[in-house]
């Protein structure tokens, strides 16, 4: 029986201009970075609004549902997520190469990965509010590549959950996701709290 989703759309995107200059490679102190690239990041900044549409899709699922990957061992429930922020950025960013504008380039790139990995971000912390409801204890989240939940796992990711809803689809022979500034992760909710591998805030507790 297919499991129900969810999609959730309302997402508050604000990205320091800092994390930019580390991803494209400045690690010079505020004042000695050029007017120039102040500049470039600033008006690429002001491109986002029109250029990303942040969305994301949920399920969550008994163990039973679930592919019975080791990596799943001991989940009461688990919680799979896509991400993504539409195809428009990825496209302005080859239009900017095309014509040759590197840097341009380089600093739109580096504001849609921030912004996608921004609505991931989000979407966890949705999810671990979901957890707590329900009086279980959430895990990290973690996505298809990281150590023992190989990439090729992103078909299991995407045989439950109808990700074609929120644009997003998988390339068939190499598992990336199409468009490419997505994310997909999962989410054990376990009964017991010593089985998470997250830190919990102090003072909060599943009651």
């Amino acid at each position: 029986m297919p499991s129900s989703s969810e999609i959730i759309k309302n997402f508050n995107i604000e990205i320091d201009d800092k994390k930019i200059l580390r991803l494209i490679g400045y690690k010079k102190r505020d004042s000695e970075i050029t007017a120039s690239i102040k500049d470039l990041i600033s008006e690429e900044k002001e491109k986002l609004g029109r250029l990303i549409e942040p969305i994301s899709i949920y399920t969550i699922i008994d163990y039973a549902q679930t592919n019975k990957h080791p990596i799943f061992e001991d989940a009461a429930k688990v919680a799979l997520c896509v991400c993504t922020i539409g195809p428009k950025l990825e496209e302005t960013v080859k239009t900017l190469m095309t014509k040759g504008e590197m840097m341009r380039s380089l600093i739109l790139d580096a504001f849609g990965s921030e912004a996608v990995e921004e609505v991931a971000v989000q979407s966890d912390a949705f999810l671990v509010e979901k957890a707590r409801k329900m009086f279980l204890w959430p895990s990290k989240r973690f996505s298809p590549g990281y150590k023992k939940w190989k990439l090729e796992e992103q078909k299991f990711v995407f045989a439950i959950l109808p990700v074609h809803e929120i644009g997003v689809r998988l390339h068939k022979d190499s598992w990336m996701m199409i468009p490419r500034k997505s994310v997909s992760f999962r989410i054990n909710f376990y009964s017991d709290q010593k089985l998470t591998t997250r830190k919990m805030n102090r003072g909060v507790k599943n009651d």
